[in-house]
């Protein structure tokens, strides 16, 4: 008959160490069907068994399972004795949903100066088991310079960072009516308009600015 999904992943309890419940996994993928293209076969075609944990009572909550990917029973074991010294090591599908995948999805994976910096704020003020989920978040979404810079605390070298990766790009229009003479040096406007807007930026506390005038035809 053959399986409509090409993949199945079963989870088994093992029993209960030091607080923590071992999780036999065991994932399963099939041969395509050689008769129908759109259904899988019943032969396997791989088959993968490792092994993760979770509190005690969340055996039936994959979501609340930690991946350890233990190859076996007794590495497990160190993985949750590695844990308990550690929380920050190994994170539920649950948490990578919430701090990672998830936000990333709202934003279609695009930071702006703004939401680095939000970013930052956040990260700034988390435990050590957020800060790395939100490390994380910024690798998922390749920003992987800010990541590093926040691994480190060098929050000055992110902001600087974004600052120059992350400009604000904003287009004004200015039209001049200038009866019977039209003005007879371009250029010369242009270069007073740039100083008089780089200097009102300024003045307004916006440094590092570049401001590019150009002189278009009559329209």
């Amino acid at each position: 008959m053959g399986v409509r999904s090409g993949h199945k992943t079963s989870r088994t309890p093992l029993g209960v160490y030091n607080g923590y419940c071992i999780i036999r996994v065991t994932e399963i993928e099939y041969e395509r069907s050689i008769f129908d293209s759109s259904r899988f076969s019943d032969w396997p075609k791989r088959k993968e068994i490792h092994y993760d944990f979770c509190k005690e009572g969340n055996e039936k909550k994959p979501s609340k399972h930690y991946g350890s990917w233990a190859s076996n029973i007794n590495e497990c074991k160190e993985c949750i004795d590695n844990f308990i010294k550690d929380d920050s090591i190994y994170f539920t599908a649950e948490e990578r949903q919430k701090y990672v995948y998830k936000p990333n999805e709202k934003c279609d994976y695009g930071y702006g100066y703004d939401s680095l910096m939000k970013l930052m704020r956040e990260h700034q003020k988390a435990d050590k088991r957020i800060k790395i989920l939100l490390e994380d978040r910024l690798v998922d979404a390749n920003f992987h310079s800010w990541a590093g810079l926040l691994s480190k605390g060098d929050y000055k070298g992110y902001e600087e960072l974004a600052a120059k990766e992350c400009k604000f790009n904003e287009k004004f229009e200015v039209y001049t009516h200038t009866m019977r003479k039209a003005i007879k040096d371009p250029k010369r406007l242009e270069d007073g308009l740039n100083k008089v807007i780089s200097d009102y930026l300024a003045s307004q506390g916006i440094k590092d600015t570049s401001v590019e005038v150009k002189f278009c035809e009559e329209w």
